[in-house]
């Protein structure tokens, strides 16, 4: 039995997108979490800070900003297979596809690596660029293929084969940030993502 609060847990999607984390996900969220120090204060009604890790360490970093926020509870919501919610989520303008997680993972990514038909048409629909890669030069059609979802490769497949402008966008994207500097919070996360490889997820 999966922890019944990571669903809204900050830190979820983190641990279910970065493979180097797996560890913090299995022992705690789908392991014994009753011992996880932020379901625990979230049994007592307090409010769990950002900063807690499950074995109770604290580690600093800023505060999210509402974009990194609105990111977390996307990659949540489609890694939960919550269709709607994620429909919900972009006509409330609360996320966008534009976010990526830590790895460079897009939502279509995440989508395709659970096989959810459904939330794959939403986030073409809503403008995921289908052609973008992660930090390891794969795309979302590269991830359903290997996690063997034929339906959820076919379909962005077929979306790439119509819209192939996309891929320009993506080359243009690509070089420009070449040149530029990374985001407050793409440096944040990278640092809160190194901090949580290091720290012993069996230790208080």
């Amino acid at each position: 039995m999966s922890c019944t609060h990571s669903v809204d847990c900050p830190l979820f999607a983190q641990f279910a997108m970065e493979p180097a984390l797996a560890v913090w996900k299995q022992h705690y969220c789908d392991g014994d979490f009753t011992k996880c120090a932020r379901y625990q204060l979230g049994l007592k009604g307090s409010v769990v800070p950002l900063t807690l890790m499950p074995n109770g360490k604290m580690i600093e970093r800023k505060v999210k900003t509402k974009e990194e926020l609105g990111g977390t509870a996307l990659f949540n919501a489609i890694l939960k297979g919550r269709a709607s919610m994620v429909k919900s989520m972009f006509a409330s303008k609360m996320s966008s596809v534009q976010i990526t997680s830590s790895d460079g993972s897009t939502p279509l990514m995440a989508a395709a690596s659970i096989g959810n038909l459904e939330i794959v048409n939403i986030l073409l629909e809503a403008g995921c660029n289908p052609f973008k890669t992660n930090d390891n030069d794969i795309n979302a059609l590269t991830v359903a293929e290997k996690k063997n979802f034929p339906d959820c490769a076919q379909v962005i497949q077929e979306f790439m084969e119509s819209h192939p402008e996309l891929k320009d966008q993506v080359v243009a994207a690509t070089g420009s940030s070449e040149v530029e500097a990374e985001t407050d919070q793409e440096e944040d996360m990278k640092g809160v993502i190194s901090l949580l490889k290091k720290l012993n997820p069996f230790s208080r």
